[in-house]
């Protein structure tokens, strides 16, 4: 891994802003805030600069020009795991396959792959033409990319689990038994986040080498009988952190950071481009604050 002096944050908290900031100190690293608008920003990449942000931020970064290399396990690496840790059959297509129904499957659950929108979450359908009158509804461009599935699951618990290479290092509930996160949640009788992170690690661990990531983020399922799947993923450089622990978190950011080849390379969904289109242009400087001595 690069040796890295410097982090670029954004956090979607000012509470995970500050741990991961306290984790950065610790690690010697200098954080720069990031602005909230991407139009606002004028640091540009360079060696020793790690990037903590959310998916949205940037993919309009990147829209904008700015060369930054960042990794993660995105959606068809998601979509190839067998069917039985995800619980039903997952494909991705884009936009306008969904609304011609060529589909590999009855649709009954639809969502953007790697990108985020009001008003267009994960969606229960009843079948594939349902999903289709959704995407139209929601008026998403025809390249967008799009999850799809055959199964709409029944998730009992669900736990962020954050991984570097084959070993989960960081894992949180975030929905136990119906009740969402709260800084205790990881104490409910019924929450399973050890079983989630040791069933991410197996699953890691199954993989043949050039199919493991340099870091990922899974979100782990327990189902109503009481198997895991994994929900979906998110990249480890923009995924919330819950009650994960902020170092290890940012050891697997920083290990998301390290693209020395393009094999796990992100590139942002067509969607995130051309929203960041419409975003006007005006300029700041950056808030540095340097690290803690240890």
């Amino acid at each position: 891994m690069p040796a890295y002096t410097d982090l670029a944050l954004y956090a979607d908290s000012t509470h995970n802003a500050g741990r991961l900031r306290e984790a950065a100190q610790q690690l010697g690293l200098t954080v720069l805030d990031l602005p909230r608008n991407p139009a606002e920003l004028r640091l540009r990449p360079r060696p020793g600069l790690a990037w903590r942000a959310p998916l949205g931020l940037v993919a309009a970064l990147i829209a904008r020009g700015a060369p930054i290399r960042l990794t993660a396990a995105g959606p068809q690496w998601f979509a190839s795991l067998p069917p039985e840790l995800l619980g039903r059959r997952v494909a991705v297509v884009d936009a306008a396959a969904v609304a011609a129904g060529h589909v590999p499957f009855p649709v009954r659950m639809v969502k953007l792959a790697d990108a985020k929108a009001s008003g267009f979450s994960a969606t229960r359908t009843a079948g594939t033409a349902a999903a289709a009158a959704a995407v139209h509804e929601a008026a998403l461009p025809p390249p967008a990319r799009l999850l799809v599935a055959d199964r709409w699951l029944d998730c009992d618990s669900e736990y962020r689990v954050f991984c570097i290479g084959r070993r989960a290092v960081a894992c949180s509930p975030y929905v136990v038994e119906g009740e969402a996160w709260g800084p205790l949640l990881h104490r409910h009788r019924a929450s399973f986040h050890d079983h989630a992170a040791a069933f991410a690690a197996e699953l890691l661990s199954g993989l043949p080498d050039a199919r493991v990531p340099p870091a990922c983020v899974l979100d782990v399922a327990r189902l109503a009988d009481g198997r895991l799947v994994v929900l979906e993923t998110n990249t480890t450089w923009g995924a919330g952190l819950y009650g994960c622990d902020p170092g290890q978190v940012l050891r697997a950011v920083l290990a998301a950071n390290d693209s020395a080849d393009d094999t796990w390379l992100w590139a942002p969904d067509p969607a995130l481009v051309r929203r960041a289109a419409d975003q006007p242009e005006p300029a700041t400087a950056l808030r540095r604050e340097a690290p803690t001595q240890r």
